[in-house]
């Protein structure tokens, strides 16, 4: 419970304000002084003695009120003034003409003085006194004790008259002069009281940095829009809007770039709608836009198109052209919902269908993207559990030296077969790891289980078996793959010239200095660096002369033509041509038929792996195959010698 409050302190006026009240009370007790010093004087004239003492004692009383006034209390200086005051004009007026005299004209100005700068109190007791004082000397005139005679008329009077008028007067101009300040000291406050609150209001309503309306005031307007829709039975659009790959711009050319970038962006959007639709930033690079009144649904795409060919265009941004592209997600009410929630839910689902498409397109919302998602989700769930019960495997597809037909190593290929959903392919499941942020501990895994497979190999006398592990773009955006692999070869003891990380050609292409970095470092280890799936993606010399590559693995869609496309039998002679030139190893993927072996070994190609020697197989069935191949071989040369 709180304390009770002092009253006294809390009704005390701030310090201007005091300074304010001591400065006019200064000037008050100045002309009330001046005023008792000409009565005095006149007295002095006339030769009164008594009022001239009474006069020059009540001027010294205000002189100290003058004094205190610089350091006592404010009630007391006010209470010394009037009290003073008023004994004085009533003193003076019941010995010259009692109840006719010009005296008691002070009193309403004194009541007004007291009550402006002293107290309720004072006031109250200033009242009570001067009436008491009047019926006083009522009852002194009705019992002939003291007489209220009034005197014929004399310049005295007048000048008295007109000095108590003109200190009335003062008193007033001084009041009123402060009431119009403090009213339009009001006035000026209620103004900046307004502007605070319309700038609050731009706050809670506004983006700061775009001046588009914010999420709180774009689903304001979406529920009107849906409202009047359901009157007239039209369609809305729900839009949301997401730059492709904003982070880069923030990161490279800093944030003050992105939020010029962000500004600009904002103006083609808007330059794209009409002037009932709205565009709002809900986010740090996402945008929603909302159409409304039109009649078919056609006239959605026709806008669509008109904003994907505004921000097509370069933008100038401290002095360089940068590109930007943005993945838009559009549904339609009432067609996919009418509640404000399933429409940005699907909305934003029909966005990031448009960003695993590729990117810089659009997509309106299916029924469909709900079903995916919750596959998604369910994936995910068990392959968290996957990872805790050890329901994953490591299957090795050997990799041949086409040479001399022996195996030299094996691919590492993850595998899962879940109790609930069954077996579930990579191409399914790796999607939904990077998404998840479980593809580092996913990799992780695996690093370390090929090493482990790949030194068991070593121990059982295999020979000295390569083994490659495909490694996540985000593995290396992270920095994750370098502690991975120190870790997973340090607790296997696998060399590390034994370990194949690849790569995908895209992976080249996004941070190339911290890039090539990080391959040096992997490289000095020992572990070999290969290009998966080339051909399919930038396959450009620059990175590959750059980065510490050692091999390049030719995509299977290209091999599986080879002897069928007299292009593709080009491509490959080509690229294996090219590898050569730069002294990296060829690996050929998806080598199914001996013709596709025969045209592979005439170009020049070093190694091969395929359905035309053995799928992928569990570990242990992979040191049996080995076993196998190596006893025939050792049985050729027994028959050879």
């Amino acid at each position: 419970m709180l304390p009770d409050r002092d009253p006294g302190i809390e009704a005390r006026p701030p310090a201007k304000l005091l300074a304010l009240h001591r400065k006019r009370l200064r000037q008050i007790l100045l002309i009330a002084i001046a005023a008792f010093a000409v009565v005095a004087l006149m007295n002095l004239l006339r030769e009164r003695t008594l009022f001239l003492a009474l006069n020059l004692t009540l001027a010294a009383l205000l002189w100290l009120g003058l004094r205190w006034n610089r350091h006592r209390p404010l009630e007391q200086v006010v209470a010394l003034l009037v009290v003073v005051a008023m004994t004085g004009v009533s003193v003076l007026g019941a010995i010259d003409q009692g109840l006719f005299d010009e005296a008691f004209i002070a009193y309403p100005a004194l009541l007004l003085l007291a009550g402006m700068y002293g107290s309720r109190h004072l006031l109250v007791f200033l009242t009570g006194i001067m009436i008491a004082f009047l019926v006083l000397l009522l009852l002194l005139d009705q019992y002939g004790i003291l007489h209220s005679v009034a005197l014929a008329p004399a310049p005295t009077r007048v000048i008295t008259m007109s000095m108590l008028l003109m200190i009335i007067a003062f008193f007033v101009w001084l009041l009123t002069d402060d009431l119009r300040h403090a009213v339009q000291d009001l006035e000026t406050e209620k103004r900046a009281l307004l502007d605070s609150h319309a700038r609050i209001e731009v706050l809670a309503q506004r983006d700061s940095l775009t001046g588009l309306p914010n999420r709180a005031l774009a689903l304001d307007r979406l529920d009107r829009m849906l409202e009047m829709a359901r009157r007239e039975r039209r369609p809305v659009a729900v839009m949301f809007l997401d730059l492709d790959n904003f982070k880069t711009i923030n990161d490279s050319l800093g944030h003050p770039v992105g939020d010029a970038l962000l500004r600009q962006v904002a103006s083609r959007l808007q330059a794209c709608v009409r002037e009932g639709d709205t565009v709002a930033r809900v986010s740090g690079d996402e945008f929603l836009i909302l159409l409304g009144d039109f009649e078919h649904e056609e006239a959605i795409s026709a806008v669509v198109a008109q904003i994907m060919q505004a921000l097509q265009h370069s933008f100038m941004l401290d002095g360089l052209e940068v590109g930007v592209t943005a993945s838009l997600g559009i549904t339609v009410a009432p067609r996919d919902g009418n509640e404000i929630d399933a429409l940005l839910k699907n909305a934003d689902l029909a966005m990031y269908r448009a960003k695993d498409s590729g990117r810089a397109t659009f997509r309106f919302f299916d029924p469909s993207m709900n079903e995916s998602v919750l596959e998604q989700m369910r994936i995910g769930s068990a392959l968290r559990s996957a990872l805790a019960r050890d329901e994953l495997q490591v299957h090795y597809q050997p990799e041949f030296d086409l040479r001399s037909g022996r195996i030299v190593g094996a691919e590492a290929l993850l595998r899962w077969h879940s109790p609930e959903l069954g077996t579930i392919g990579p191409d399914r499941f790796v999607p939904v790891a990077e998404r998840s942020g479980l593809i580092n501990a996913l990799g992780a895994w695996v690093l370390r289980q090929a090493c482990a497979d790949a030194q068991r190999w070593r121990s059982e006398g295999l020979g000295e078996l390569t083994v490659a592990v495909n490694v996540s773009p985000l593995q290396f955006h992270r920095d994750d793959i370098e502690r991975d692999v120190v870790r997973a070869l340090g607790a296997t003891q696998l060399p590390g010239a034994n370990l194949v990380l690849e790569l995908t050609e895209s992976l080249l292409m996004a941070d190339t200095l911290h890039l090539e970095q990080l391959l040096q470092r992997v490289s000095a280890a020992g572990v070999r660096i290969a290009i998966d799936d080339f051909g399919t993606g930038y396959s450009n010399l620059g990175y590959l002369r750059r980065f510490a590559v050692h091999r390049l693995k030719i995509d299977r869609s290209f091999v599986k033509r080879v002897c069928a496309s007299a292009h593709d039998e080009g491509l490959v002679r080509a690229i294996i041509e090219l590898g050569h030139c730069l002294d990296l190893q060829i690996v050929a993927e998806g080598v199914e038929e001996a013709a596709m072996l025969h045209k592979l070994q005439g170009f020049g190609c070093e190694y091969g792996q395929g359905l035309y020697w053995s799928p992928a197989v569990p570990a242990d069935q992979f040191i049996t195959l080995v076993r196998e191949h190596q006893a025939m071989f050792a049985r050729g040369a027994a028959n050879v010698a």
